[in-house]
């Protein structure tokens, strides 16, 4: 005989994902008892609970989150009750520093779980036979752009083109490991593959979620030498510098 059914109902859930590298894999979940998680907007009421497969959150509003009910509980007790949409913001740090920190914002309540991708620091990024990519962002005067979010795009002949994300760290410095990029066959007509670069970055933030698009330097003087995007030849199995042409680094301006 059941006494009592004690009943607690999470308010929402949090998934944190690695997304550094290539994207058309399934994304590794991090364990969020390795993760420092800070809340600058967050309900008084509400706790954390972190899981290897997430961040849980609590809380004791509104009525009916934490029911105690005698004896065994029907299937209607058991419904969650309705809550009203809360923002929640914050910041999120690995402790180990193989993940860069990111900010957050989103509305919290329904259930429904949030997926947050954080991207490897250079420290936390490993070349392996597919080679690599690494550099630094910076502006025109030299000064580091942090946290710009860098997609490459590579075409290799008959495949479908692969995307790889990496994010300069505070010092505008990265990582982009090319992990999964086929090898060239011996008959390739060529020893390169035609690849594209975007970025997106901005000045005062570290939410990857809300970066706008930023412009790069490639070939050409003045505004003109400024596109979205910068073409390079990428060649697989190798480790090398991703500048903006006759530059030793990514030059960016931002919107």
């Amino acid at each position: 005989m059941i006494a009592e059914t004690l009943v607690l109902h999470a308010s929402d859930f949090i998934e944190w994902l690695d997304a550094s590298g290539p994207q058309a894999v399934a994304r590794r979940v991090l364990p969020a008892q390795d993760l420092d998680v800070r809340f600058t907007q967050a309900p008084p009421d509400l706790k954390l609970i972190h899981k290897t497969a997430g961040t849980v959150l609590w809380r004791r509003e509104p009525e009916g989150m934490r029911l105690v009910i005698d004896g065994e509980a029907e299937p209607a007790e058991l419904v969650a009750p309705d809550e009203a949409l809360y923002p929640l913001a914050g910041e999120v740090r690995d402790r180990a520093g193989i993940f860069l920190p990111r900010r957050f914002a989103f509305d919290a309540g329904r259930r429904e779980g949030r997926r947050l991708g954080l991207f490897r620091s250079p420290l936390g990024t490993r070349f392996g036979r597919a080679g690599g990519l690494y550099g630094r962002t910076l502006r025109e005067d030299g000064t580091p752009v942090p946290w710009v979010l860098l997609t490459l795009r590579v075409a290799p002949p008959l495949a479908e083109p692969l995307d790889f994300i990496a994010q300069s760290d505070a010092h505008g410095e990265f990582r982009l490991s090319l992990e999964r990029l086929p090898s060239l066959t011996r008959d390739a007509p060529a020893e390169t593959y035609p690849a594209t670069l975007t970025l997106r970055a901005a000045a005062d933030g570290t939410d990857p979620d809300t970066l706008p698009a930023a412009q790069v330097r490639g070939t050409g003087s003045g505004n003109a030498a400024f596109k979205t995007e910068l073409t390079v030849d990428l060649a697989p199995g190798r480790i090398a510098t991703l500048a903006s042409p006759g530059r030793d680094a990514l030059v960016l301006r931002l919107p």
